[in-house]
C-alpha cells in the first residue's frame, strides 16, 4: 500500500480540487462499502485502501505533507499512529462489530479516532464525536419458537436483540419457517439509519392439531355405541370447544366439517371420526356386534391375482 499513489487509488489527477477528491471518494466508498459486499474480502481491502488515500488526501495539511514527501510522510512517527494513516482504526464497526461506548442510559455511538472527522465531514454530520452515513446498517437475524396456539391466534413476545428488549407481534396465522421482518430495529453505523430485525418463527408442532394451509385437522375419537346410534359430542378447535352432531351409522375414518373454524377464520376445522374399542369386550357382546353384519366388510375390495 505505501508504494501505491494515493491519487492513483482515488482515480484523480494531482491537481485535483478538495470537491473532486471527495466526490471521487464518496463514489468509491458507496461502491466498496462492505454492507454492499457482505463477505467480499477484496471489496473489504478496497475499501480500506481508498479511506487511507482519502485519510491523506482530504485533509489540507496532510496533503501537502504527502505532495512534499510522499508515502515517506506517514512512515516511523506518523500523526495516525503506527501502521499508516490507519494503524489504529477499526475496520470492524462496517460488519456490525464496531467497539461500542457510552453508558448510564445514553445514547450508544461507535468511536473511530481520527477518521471519524473524515465522515463526519464527508457524509454530512452535525459534528462532535459520531459521523453520519446515508448508507443503511446491516439487517439483524433472530429466531423465535411459539406456541401452536400462538401461531394461529397471533401475540406479543419479547425478544433480546443487541443487549435491548425488542418486542416483536406475531400476526395471526403465521406459518412454521415465515421471516417477520420489524423495520429499524436492526444494527446501525454510527449516526447512520439501523437496519431491520428479521426474525425467523418456529412453530412447535401441537399434540392433536395439524395445520394443513389455513385448515387445521384432528382425530377425533369415539365410542362404537356414539358410531351406530349417533350422538351430539364435542369437538375442540382452536377457538374454543365446538357441539357437533355424529350421524347414526357413522363408519371410522369419516370426515366432518366446521366452516370457519381454522387459520384467520379463512380456514376450516376438519374432524376425522377414529372409533375406538373398549380395552375389555366381553364375548357376547363381541358375537351381537359380529352377528350384526349383513355382509363382509372387505366384499368391494379387489383382490389382486
Amino acid at each position: 500500500m505505501a508504494d501505491r499513489d494515493y491519487y492513483d487509488i482515488l482515480g484523480v489527477k494531482k491537481a485535483a480540487t478538495e470537491d473532486e477528491i471527495k466526490k471521487a471518494y464518496r463514489a468509491l466508498a458507496k461502491k466498496y462499502h462492505p454492507d454492499k459486499n457482505k463477505g467480499d474480502k477484496a471489496a473489504e481491502a478496497k475499501f480500506k485502501e481508498i479511506s487511507e488515500a482519502y485519510a491523506v488526501l482530504g485533509d489540507k495539511e496532510k496533503r501537502e505533507q504527502y505532495d512534499r514527501l510522499g508515502s515517506e510522510a506517514f512512515s516511523g512517527g506518523n500523526p495516525f499512529g503506527a501502521g499508516g494513516p490507519f494503524g489504529g482504526f477499526d475496520f470492524s464497526q462496517f460488519t456490525g462489530r464496531g467497539r461500542r461506548t457510552g453508558g448510564g442510559g445514553g445514547r450508544t455511538r461507535t468511536t473511530t479516532g481520527n477518521f471519524t472527522d473524515i465522515f463526519s465531514d464527508l457524509f454530512g454530520g452535525a459534528g462532535g464525536p459520531g459521523f453520519q452515513t446515508d448508507v443503511k446498517g446491516p439487517d439483524t437475524e433472530a429466531e423465535l419458537t411459539i406456541d401452536f396456539r400462538d401461531a394461529v391466534l397471533g401475540t406479543t413476545m419479547e425478544l433480546n436483540v443487541n443487549g435491548d428488549r425488542v418486542k416483536v407481534k406475531i400476526p395471526e396465522g403465521v406459518r412454521n419457517g415465515q421471516k417477520i421482518r420489524i423495520r429499524g430495529k436492526g444494527a446501525a453505523y454510527p449516526g447512520g439509519e439501523p437496519g431491520d430485525l428479521n426474525v425467523l418463527v418456529h412453530v412447535r408442532p401441537h399434540p392433536f392439531f395439524e395445520r394443513k394451509g389455513d385448515d387445521i385437522h384432528i382425530d377425533l375419537p369415539i365410542t362404537i355405541g356414539e358410531a351406530t346410534r349417533g350422538a351430539e359430542v364435542e369437538v375442540p378447535t382452536i377457538h374454543g370447544p365446538v357441539r357437533a352432531r355424529i350421524p347414526a351409522g357413522t363408519q371410522g375414518g369419516q370426515t366432518f366439517r366446521l366452516s370457519g373454524k381454522g387459520v384467520r377464520k379463512k380456514g376450516d376445522h376438519y374432524y376425522r371420526v377414529m372409533i375406538v374399542l373398549p380395552k375389555e369386550t366381553p364375548a357376547s357382546a363381541v358375537d351381537a356386534i359380529e352377528s350384526a353384519y349383513g355382509e363382509n366388510p372387505r366384499a368391494n375390495l379387489k383382490t389382486a391375482l
